[in-house]
């Protein structure tokens, strides 16, 4: 090995171990603060309390909760409406986790979240480091477990840090892929790619669009569409195995053949001559005549739902442009809009506290607070598209990266269009559009940093 290849060599184990101590040292953190948070109990309603240990309250941690009490009480097939309302998978994952001790469940969730979280974001990051992108992997690694927002949701009840480690993953999967071209490996990664995939349409049904056409992209660019049918094929089964004993277990226990009972309704909130786009009490949605059973009446709502938008484009477009603003828009002030009033990062956040006051409040949701709010919007998307442009630029894997991270972020933005717009829908996917963010903050400011050459696969 030449001197100038140990260097390199050299070089890249120095910033791996700076990555791993980097999230050794967060996780680290992490204990810490779940050691702190104090438990409390919960009413679950029904004279129903449970003691929440070393971890916080989601947006739907009742709904979670009370599915995972009815799965502990009646067993996997428990007839409890809520688990074939909502998708059952992450009730069912929190049954899991108790069989390391039901006293201890959340607290046992908290940390396997961070752990895998953890090792998500140093995976993903150490991917990087073979790529024209090494010099940014460490900040990178920085700006996804220092995050408050993104990191803190590994504490909470709730799918979002999950779906979002899994999403950072896949990604890192391909991006390793696509560097090293063995075509052997590639069928294993293929099958850890569908083993997550189909964990996370277990959880949150919703991505099943973005990580299914991400598997087809990747494999008809890496082995074309004729070699690859056969490969895509067994792929789409291994990622629809996991959502399919959800739809098993709903019609064991009901008799209804679906994963959830929910898209219809929650469209129908987001749609109609009167709605806003996002959560709004005094709409009324669409008119919607329905019959049949649950999952029947669902699916009409949402033939309903998608009809009325075909036949209102100008109210439409209306309404598609609240949900894009709703669903870029901060965590606090006069622009957000969603459900993340449990927000971890609200618990540190400095706005909070000036908006406590009076004099504060007028600061915060006035004027000053409307325009700090839309530039903070306008300079996200900037960021975004500039970080889209430069990797699709630099062309190679970095472009494939771009494709990957495109497919994924807009998929998940225009299922939004057309149901409601929530900044909360926004955290799954915070690990690549941060990421995407970064490199166009880099393109902007230093681009001397992305004019590197690759260094081929890692050790």
């Amino acid at each position: 090995m030449s001197a100038k290849n140990k260097k390199i060599v050299l070089k890249k184990d120095n910033l791996i171990k700076k990555l791993v101590f980097l999230a050794i040292a967060i996780f680290v953190l992490k204990i810490f603060i779940i050691y702190n948070i104090g438990e409390i109990n919960f009413n679950l309603g029904n004279d129903q309390f449970v003691k929440i240990n070393g971890i916080w309250l989601g947006a739907d941690g009742e709904n979670y909760l009370k599915g995972y009490q009815a799965l502990v009480q009646d067993g996997v097939f428990a007839k409890e409406a809520i688990l074939n309302y909502w998708p059952a998978g992450y009730p069912l994952f929190l049954l899991l986790l108790s069989l390391l001790g039901k006293s201890w469940v959340l607290t046992t969730l908290s940390i396997v979240q961070s752990i895998v979280f953890t090792y998500a974001s140093y995976f993903f990051t150490k991917q990087l480091l073979a790529t024209k992108l090494r010099n940014i992997a460490r900040p990178v690694l920085i700006l996804l477990i220092l995050n408050p927002t993104l990191s803190l949701s590994s504490l909470v009840i709730g799918y979002e840090s999950l779906v979002a480690s899994g999403i950072l993953i896949c990604a890192g999967l391909i991006v390793k892929d696509f560097i090293e071209k063995n075509n052997s490996k590639l069928k294993i990664y293929l099958l850890h790619y569908s083993w997550i995939s189909g964990f996370i349409i277990f959880i949150q049904p919703r991505f099943i669009v973005s990580l299914i056409l991400v598997m087809v992209f990747w494999v008809i660019i890496r082995i074309g569409l004729k070699y690859g049918v056969v490969t895509i094929v067994l792929s789409l089964v291994l990622i629809l195995l996991m959502p399919a004993t959800l739809i098993y277990r709903n019609n064991q226990a009901t008799g209804i053949n679906s994963i959830s009972t929910n898209l219809g309704t929650t469209m129908n909130i987001g749609a109609g001559a009167n709605a806003t786009g996002g959560y709004d009490d005094k709409n009324i949605g669409v008119g919607c005549n329905v019959s049949g059973s649950v999952s029947q009446q669902d699916s009409q709502k949402v033939k309903c739902v998608l009809t009325w938008y075909l036949e209102n484009p100008v109210t439409s477009a209306k309404l598609f442009y609240n949900k894009s603003v709703y669903f870029w828009s901060p965590w606090s002030g006069p622009l957000a809009e969603g459900t993340m009033a449990r927000n971890p990062w609200s618990k540190i956040n400095p706005l909070t506290n000036i908006a406590s006051i009076p004099a504060g409040s007028n600061l915060v949701y006035g004027n000053f607070g409307k325009i700090t709010s839309w530039l903070w919007i306008l300079a996200g998307m900037y960021l975004l598209f500039t970080g889209f442009y430069k990797l699709w630029k630099i062309g190679g894997v970095e472009r494939i990266l771009s494709v990957v991270a495109g497919f994924t972020i807009g998929s998940n933005w225009l299922i939004t269009l057309i149901t409601i717009g929530d900044h909360r829908f926004r955290v799954p996917i915070m690990g690549l559009s941060l990421f995407v963010q970064g490199v166009g903050f880099v393109a902007t400011f230093n681009r001397k940093a992305l004019q590197i050459a690759p260094v081929g696969p890692l050790r």
